[in-house]
């Protein structure tokens, strides 16, 4: 929460009288426009106005007022500014204005420390309880039941778990409940596994604790290597260490965000030594990341329209298809490029916007953020009748959608399954053809959103024990109205997981394909042999995934179609091209083409990419500006060896 007070010099009020309104409402009425239901106003006169608002920065926040106050009046030179990690004092000759992080009133409401954190439920709620009864801790002078508590964080990474210890390390000190070093009052250490530092092992980390001076600090420690089985008695020992330190230290455990038999297995391994409350944060919700972007935004005086946020989750979307997502990390990183976007588009314009108001920004704006959203432009039909060699499969998908479309009218037909098995080798489409199912479902109205999420099946697979079930079903929470595309679906049959983790997953998601079968699309693909000893191995798995779209490989006339495809779209070229690119594609090997290692259309991107490389090259020597495919081009590209060797005949230099 911050505070804020302005305060107007009487001898300036005085000069101002005469004009229709006076400098404390010109002020109050511009934080209005600023800050709108934030605001709260706790005190106004003649020549003062005290507020306060629920979030923010204090340094942003009071160079937003500071810019309001030039904007409103001609203020005299001499600006002193006083800032320190929670406050900030601007003073004029007419005017002072301070903003402050209001901490002091923070124990009336704990709660409030945490205005700025998204999610973490179960500690908000421990805090209350802190709060509550730290005034009966000093009156029994029983500080020592809370000096001997310690934490158990559930947490997957990207959810903030260095702010939030830090967080907490504040809210303790205000609540006088633990004395705290000022510097460096929250350490953090891997335990059993390699650091920037080398191996951090536990006799290498109660070593660190006992030569430690000044001990008074919260140090959490990520204990996940050693909650495998296996490992168990390294971690019991591991704890019976560390109690010695128990009055000088808080001590918090950290292990990712696993199901609760499993947690409930660690816990009851900590309780045996040490008193413990432990403190489950679930995935962000699509919900929490929205609020997470909002709150990052209004620090900086920009809101987004409302039909824009179908951009933002689109981009979210993107990030997460990879497996690769940070949370709010992540979410920071979009702002950052909303921001970016924005100030593009404000640069462009005539009228810029005020500074210190709150600025829309809205969804034209944005349609750059988020590629996968800005080709939604054209139908997913059209964009798979752009695809080379896919006539059958495009007619097959227009007879699933007529097919469920009509359940979708006749409530008398149940509505069939849509979950597919995609068959095929590398390279035939499967991934594209994936990803434009989901455009077109969403715009038949079969799917609620159509966003597409990538991932290679061992992805949904945990490092720990009890990680891989809330792993995989908050993976398949994502795709829900969309569609999950597994890539490699065999590998969780065949145990490439480890540990059972691969049939662990595979059962989570069958649930979930059972429980939200009219609400997410999940595709499995890979070779057809492979995809059918999945099916064959895993009970009703085949009867979920009704329909099997095959891929063939594509032929040497289609890979030709293909390349040139991809040079018209971007390249200009000379008429002699089609006639060597044919040539070449004619020439491929047919056994190397029908073999597991020929990658179909990716050996062509592979192609293409190498030939307009060496055509940028050619053309910056000649001293041209633009980029003009020359046969001879692609004939330098086919020489390398990547390309050259999988020719059926080879031409040997000589005389003929």
């Amino acid at each position: 929460m911050l505070g804020g007070k302005i305060e107007f010099d009487q001898n300036f009020i005085l000069a101002n009288r005469d004009k229709n309104e006076l400098p404390i409402h010109t002020v109050r009425e511009g934080l209005t426009a600023m800050f709108g239901d934030m605001l709260t106003v706790d005190f106004e006169d003649l020549a003062l106005l005290t507020f306060s608002l629920p979030s923010g920065s204090a340094e942003q926040t009071a160079r937003q007022i500071d810019t309001l106050l030039h904007k409103s009046f001609c203020l005299g030179d001499g600006r002193q500014i006083h800032e320190n990690d929670s406050s900030v004092y601007y003073v004029y000759p007419e005017v002072m204005l301070s903003v402050v992080r209001t901490s002091d009133s923070k124990t009336d409401s704990p709660l409030s420390y945490f205005d700025n954190i998204i999610g973490w439920d179960a500690l908000k709620a421990l805090c209350n309880e802190i709060a509550t009864i730290s005034p009966e801790i000093h009156r029994h002078n029983t500080q020592i039941s809370f000096q001997h508590l310690n934490y158990l964080f559930s947490v997957n990474d990207g959810a903030g778990l260095t702010t939030v210890l830090h967080t907490y390390a504040d809210f303790i000190t205000a609540l006088e409940l633990f004395p705290f070093c000022k510097d460096d009052p929250v350490v953090e250490l891997r335990i059993g596994m390699k650091t920037e530092d080398g191996y951090q092992s536990p006799f290498d980390t109660v070593t660190y604790l006992s030569k430690i001076e000044n001990r008074n600090r919260l140090v959490c420690f990520d204990i996940s290597a050693l909650t495998e089985h296996s490992r168990i008695g390294d971690l019991k020992s591991f704890l019976r260490q560390i109690l010695p330190f128990e009055s000088d230290y808080l001590f918090a455990f950290r292990v990712p965000y696993i199901e609760p038999t499993a947690l409930s297995s660690i816990e009851e391994c900590i309780t045996d030594v040490l008193y413990l409350k432990t403190i489950p944060v679930p995935p962000y919700t699509k919900d929490q990341l929205r609020d997470g972007a909002k709150l990052m935004l209004r620090d900086y005086s920009f809101a987004l329209a409302d039909d824009a946020w179908d951009v933002f989750f689109s981009r979210i979307a993107e990030e997460k298809s990879d497996g690769r997502f940070y949370g709010m990390q992540s979410v920071r990183k979009i702002v950052c490029e909303i921001l970016w976007l924005k100030h593009r588009a404000d640069a462009a314009k005539d009228e810029k916007a005020e500074v210190g108001e709150l600025i829309t920004i809205t969804k034209d704006e944005l349609l750059s953020l988020s590629p996968a959203y800005s080709e939604r432009t054209r139908s997913g039909f059209d964009e798979l009748a752009e695809m080379i060699g896919m006539e059958a499969i495009s007619e097959r998908i227009r007879e699933i959608v007529s097919q469920v479309t009509y359940a979708m009218k006749d409530k008398n037909i149940e509505r069939p399954t849509l979950h597919m098995r995609f068959t095929g080798a590398p390279g035939t489409g499967k991934t594209t053809v994936a990803r434009i199912l989901g455009k077109i479902f969403a715009e038949a109205g079969i799917l609620r959103n159509g966003y597409f999420f990538e991932y290679m099946s061992r992805d949904l697979c945990g490092e720990y024990v009890g990680q891989t079930a809330p792993k995989t079903a908050a993976i398949c929470r994502d795709a829900y109205g969309s569609v999950l595309f597994l890539d490699e679906a065999y590998s969780l049959y065949s145990g490439e997981g480890g540990n059972d983790y691969g049939r662990e997953a595979l059962t989570t998601l069958v649930s979930e394909m059972e429980n939200h079968r009219d609400d997410m699309v999940v595709i499995m693909a890979g070779y057809k042999a492979d995809m059918d000893k999945l099916m064959e191995g895993n009970a009703g798995l085949r009867s979920r995934m009704p329909f099997q779209i095959d891929f063939p490989g594509y032929t040497k006339q289609q890979l030709t179609d293909i390349f040139l495809l991809m040079v018209r779209k971007h390249f200009a070229y000379d008429d002699a091209l089609e006639k060597t690119v044919r040539d070449f594609f004619e020439t491929l090997d047919q056994a190397y083409m029908d073999s597991p290692d020929f990658a179909n259309a990716r050996f062509v991107r592979n192609l293409y990419e190498r030939t307009w490389s060496k055509a940028a090259i050619r053309s910056q020597m000649d001293g041209n500006a633009k980029i003009r495919i020359l046969p001879e081009d692609f004939i330098a590209a086919t020489a390398e060896a990547e390309f050259h060797e999988k020719l059926a005949t080879r031409r040997t230099l000589g005389f003929l």
